[in-house]
């Protein structure tokens, strides 16, 4: 019977020594010890698609590997899964004491990093003031593939549930956490203002956006798609004045009280509203965002969460945390 390929620590470790030398072949060969036959089949298995990878994670470029889109998803993993099985071979080899237990790895958007989520870190530190955290604000495909490819333990995403499992291509638990309607923003005392504030209180209409120059999410944000799907269902995705597309709710309100239009944001991202007019959108129109927690799974486990790679304690205990304030509103 052929023996079946493996996606075994030397593969992996080939992969990270690859990289962090440029992508140069003869440096890891003497880095490794490796003769060329051994490097060549081994580079094989991660330059093309076949028994252990759908997508290959490497290309040559001349005399140099690169990253494929592919691999740059799963490089933060593979680097930290290398790097941490020197460093239990050097305890184990070497005696001496462990390094601690590695911090924990979360990400969510700007707007959540002002707001929920500093009260939920500060409360965590309360209650362990030597807990270790890594947070940072990535885009949110990129919390997504943290998630799934394990560089982040928790994440927070305003995706719908069928895009998360589409770009994490593994099933993964998602926690619903608070939700916020969107608003039409601008300057108060701008030439838009009147017509803003004439709008139906019960909310603005999907026509509304045809009247002002906008300032919108990025087009490959899920909350601009989700706008784009709704305007286009009546008629009104090419009429729009769009003015700026940018990334980040503090972003667009920054332009927005520059004076460069009217901007769409997240209520939940308008924790200082002075100086500026709102009108939120038409609940019935446009659907609310949802903002969401999401971990692995535990392998073969059903429901039951992987919080165990790192510091679990701490790792739950801000998840309960981050979900209580989410009920609680902040």
């Amino acid at each position: 019977m052929p023996r079946s390929v493996s996606l075994s620590f030397e593969l992996l470790q080939t992969f990270v020594s690859l990289i962090r030398h440029e992508g140069d072949a003869a440096a890891v060969m003497r880095e490794l010890e490796l003769i060329q036959p051994t490097l060549s089949k081994r580079l094989k298995y991660l330059q093309h698609a076949g028994p252990l990878l759908d997508r290959p994670w490497l290309v040559r470029e001349g005399k140099t590997w690169k990253l494929t889109a592919e691999g740059r998803k799963v490089w933060p993993a593979v680097e930290e899964l290398v790097d941490r099985y020197r460093n239990l071979n050097t305890f184990v080899e070497e005696g001496g004491k462990p390094a601690g237990a590695a911090p924990v790895h979360f990400a969510c958007g700007q707007a959540m990093a002002a707001g929920l989520v500093r009260h939920a870190l500060r409360e965590l530190r309360k209650k362990h003031p030597d807990a270790r955290l890594r947070t940072s604000t990535l885009r949110g495909r990129a919390r997504i593939e943290g998630v799934s490819n394990g560089s982040l333990d928790l994440a927070i995403v305003t995706h719908d549930e069928p895009s998360i499992l589409e770009i994490a291509r593994r099933p993964l638990h998602i926690e619903p956490l608070v939700t916020y309607r969107l608003a039409l923003v601008c300057a108060s005392g701008s030439k838009w203002e009147s017509k803003l504030r004439s709008l139906p209180k019960a909310g603005a209409p999907p026509e509304a956006f045809c009247s002002f120059p906008l300032i919108l999410p990025e087009p490959d944000a899920g909350i601009r798609k989700g706008l784009d799907e709704v305007l286009r269902s009546h008629g009104l995705l090419n009429k729009l004045d769009i003015a700026l597309e940018i990334g980040g709710w503090a972003t667009i309100m920054a332009y927005v009280r520059d004076g460069f239009g009217v901007g769409v944001v997240s209520e939940g991202a308008l924790t200082e509203a002075d100086g500026l007019t709102l009108r939120r959108l038409d609940p019935t129109a446009f659907p609310e965002i949802e903002a969401k927690l999401i971990c692995r799974r535990a392998s073969g486990s059903g429901e039951e969460l992987d919080l165990t790679g790192r510091a679990s304690d701490w790792c739950e205990e801000l998840r309960r945390i981050t979900m209580e304030r989410g009920r609680r509103g902040r």
